[in-house]
């Protein structure tokens, strides 16, 4: 059954970001041919303009992209959970673990593909507008400062995506205990927990090296991931109060 769950997550929108992904990764590619020519035509000019404005365009994408992310990872939780759908939901035999565990991996899916595909779109525009002095300055310049680190740096991108998730959830479950602005307070509830969080961050900076920035970091996120998590888990399991 908790597979089940975590098919749900991508039926019905894989079809939509595909096509985004194949649009972003598509003009990314229009734009690396167009910047790449620009030294080679006679109207330089008019390639710059069209350079402009397929950067414009592409940038709209990845706003798209961005945005569409986060309105899904909102929709699947709250629409599923704590609107009219969440009497199905909480009435599947699975347990309020197993349903907050499938809507966080699939969240997270979503969210690395995306970031992916913004990564490699970006790798493939520089690269065709200066493939051989963007390959090797980046090789040498990744060896020299991430090789020992990559793995930290990872884990480091998995727990604060997650704890992002988490914090998104945690405030929609707050928005649900009262009766009206559900989704203003849950609004609310977001911000004030990013200002404290904000607020403690900032008095606890750490300025050694970027081993202990990101081991902090990961520290960090791993105890709001799990007290996120607690906190969802407890409001779904004693405070539901669906509409």
């Amino acid at each position: 059954m908790f597979w089940n769950l975590v098919r749900y997550e991508f039926k019905n929108v894989n079809k939509w970001f595909l096509a985004l992904y194949a649009a972003v990764l598509s003009l990314s590619v229009i734009i690396g041919i167009q910047g790449s020519s620009l030294s080679s035509t006679y109207y330089q000019d008019k390639g710059v303009v069209m350079l402009v404005f397929l950067s414009l365009v592409f940038g709209g994408l990845v706003i798209t992209l961005s945005i569409s992310t986060l309105i899904l990872i909102i929709q699947r939780f709250k629409g599923s959970v704590y609107d009219r759908r969440g009497y199905l939901t909480l009435t599947l035999p699975v347990s309020e673990h197993q349903i907050l565990s499938a809507k966080l991996l699939g969240a997270f899916v979503w969210s690395l593909t995306s970031t992916v595909v913004f990564l490699f779109s970006l790798y493939i525009i520089i690269s065709m507008i200066q493939p051989d002095a963007f390959l090797s300055s980046f090789a040498e310049y990744m060896l020299k400062n991430y090789t020992d680190n990559f793995w930290l740096a990872l884990i480091s991108y998995i727990f604060n995506t997650l704890a992002g998730i988490l914090c998104i959830y945690l405030s929609i479950s707050i928005g649900q205990l009262f009766n009206e602005y559900r989704t203003a307070l849950a609004v609310v509830a977001y911000i004030a927990i990013q200002v404290v969080l904000g607020f403690i961050t900032l008095n606890l900076r750490i300025d050694f090296d970027y081993n202990w920035v990101l081991s902090f970091e990961i520290f960090k996120d791993l105890i709001l991931s799990v007290g996120f998590y607690l906190g969802t888990y407890y409001i779904l399991k004693n405070k539901v109060n669906l509409q």
